[in-house]
């Protein structure tokens, strides 16, 4: 008896982790000419001017990007290999996983005056694809 009672929470918890695995997905490579638009989920924006390019000499481009409260950064992931972003000292994207070939948006920024680094590492353990990323 106790079962199906539980049968309708179990299934409602299954559909909030897979929506929200489905809104992290990653997204194939986004043009670079869109206008500001807002996004998905209604709060955060997106520019082509935010946006971030991992290069295949182990550099980003831009290295340092200036960034307005409430929008995101897009990183295209154009190295030619997967890597592993990461930002210690920001919790917009702590960890955020590449595949070659492809382009993930950063959450909204928040706070201005923040400034973020990230990197990543290759083989050796040597940082690669350096910048940062503040907020005005």
């Amino acid at each position: 008896m106790e079962l199906r009672h539980g049968f309708p929470m179990i299934a409602l918890g299954v559909l909030l982790v897979a929506g929200g695995c489905a809104r992290n997905s990653p997204t194939a490579p986004a043009t670079s000419d869109a206008a500001a638009l807002s996004s998905d989920d209604g709060g955060a924006l997106t520019s082509s001017a935010y946006a971030v390019t991992l290069n295949s000499n182990n550099t980003a481009t831009p290295s340092t990007l200036a960034v307005a409260p409430g929008y995101k950064v897009l990183f295209t992931n154009n190295s030619g290999r997967s890597v592993a972003v990461h930002s210690y000292n920001c919790s917009e994207f702590t960890y955020m996983s590449l595949n070659a070939g492809y382009s993930k948006n950063t959450l909204p920024f928040s706070t201005s005056g923040k400034a973020c680094d990230y990197f990543a590492y290759d083989a050796n353990y040597q940082k690669i694809f350096v910048g940062r990323i503040t907020v005005n």
